[in-house]
């Protein structure tokens, strides 16, 4: 994409924001500058420059002095005015990030912490049913809506209770990554709607697609994006607040207290289920490993402290760690930036302290 295109489709996006309510969003919240970039430039305040070496990925972050919002380009496909509407609900998701930074919201997911979530059938099958709960109560309408979405909560609530039991409290980091990430893609959601209602509508739809495959139970990073959202528009119907102080040290599932309602037992099938998927995951992960090693045979001791990473791209097995984005370390003062796929080899049990990196031959 050149400049000139850039700065054309930076325009299309500074006139669909100026026409979004964010305070009908959440009280308090406000668009803040924004820039698209590609590999070499940016556009910024609708003008054209080089692109900073600190911008990467899709984020919220300091620039000259405030919080902006950066998205990039390179993965970006626009194909009319409904690529341009969502886009613009994206810029809006990361906007509340920077919402979320100047209120002091720390309530931020424990991201290398979340890569050791533990794997069991019967913790699997109890998320696979909650998934199924809030893809369905996210869309009901009509007749006695506050009162199935309640039911709905109840039933999340009592499968929760659950889930914190069997993970030995780890759940509760899915609990963070459903405030920080959800309640933002919310936020770009409710913009959306603003934007074009049937659009939204349809984005809503897609969201219930996505937490219900399979593909998602064991990224929970991922997972979370979904079923915070379509937790938000759950209590939502409830008629529930879902906007707070976000300097609350809770998080969102835990304000809204919701007491547990009956709940049925696991099935057979559910659990049958479960553990195949758990299987074919576990065959999925060996045989990435085992790529990972064959490609990467040279070991170089690393003692070092893991400062930065990309949470979407990195996955954790059994000691190993693959990155297929950016990831940094630092060693004694001096700090090491590994781009690109690499793979690392952590202390045993450890969140963020490597032992090794691996390299290609010569």
């Amino acid at each position: 994409m050149d400049g000139n295109r850039l700065k054309e489709v930076w325009q299309a996006l500074d006139d669909r924001l100026a026409g979004v309510d964010f305070e009908a969003i959440w009280p308090g919240f406000s668009p803040v500058d924004f820039a698209l970039y590609t590999p070499l430039i940016m556009c910024f305040k609708g003008q054209i420059s080089v692109k900073p070496a600190s911008f990467m990925g899709n984020t919220a972050l300091e620039y000259e002095g405030s919080c902006i919002a950066i998205w990039d380009m390179s993965y970006t496909v626009l194909e009319g005015g409904e690529s341009l509407d969502r886009l613009a609900a994206n810029l809006v998701h990361e906007m509340f990030h920077a919402f979320q930074h100047r209120q002091g919201d720390r309530r931020f997911a424990k991201d290398l912490e979340l890569l050791l979530y533990p794997r069991d059938h019967v913790l699997t099958a109890w998320t696979a049913r909650e998934s199924e709960i809030l893809a369905e109560s996210a869309l009901y309408q009509g007749e006695g809506l506050k009162e199935k979405a309640m039911e709905s909560l109840r039933q999340v609530a009592a499968i929760r209770e659950q889930k914190i039991r069997l993970s030995g409290g780890a759940a509760t980091n899915e609990f963070r990554v459903e405030t920080t990430e959800g309640l933002a893609e919310y936020a770009g959601y409710q913009s959306l709607g603003q934007l074009d209602a049937k659009l939204a509508a349809r984005q809503l739809t897609r969201y219930r697609d996505q937490l219900i495959k399979g593909d998602y139970l064991f990224d929970i990073r991922r997972r979370c994006y979904f079923s915070g959202i379509l937790l938000a528009v759950t209590v939502d119907k409830a008629g529930l607040p879902v906007a707070h102080d976000l300097r609350s040290e809770k998080t969102f599932w835990e304000l809204l207290d919701i007491p547990p309602g009956p709940l049925e037992p696991l099935y057979e099938k559910e659990l049958s289920l479960a553990a195949s998927l758990i299987a074919a995951e576990q065959e999925r992960r060996a045989l990435l490993l085992a790529d990972f090693r064959q490609r990467f045979p040279e070991k170089r001791p690393l003692k070092a402290t893991i400062v930065g990473y990309d949470p979407m791209n990195l996955t954790r097995i059994d000691d190993f760690l693959i990155s297929t984005h950016i990831l940094m370390t630092e060693e004694g003062g001096s700090r090491e930036t590994f781009t690109g796929p690499h793979l690392f080899l952590m202390e045993a049990g450890e969140e963020r302290l490597v032992e090794a990196v691996f390299f290609e031959r010569p």
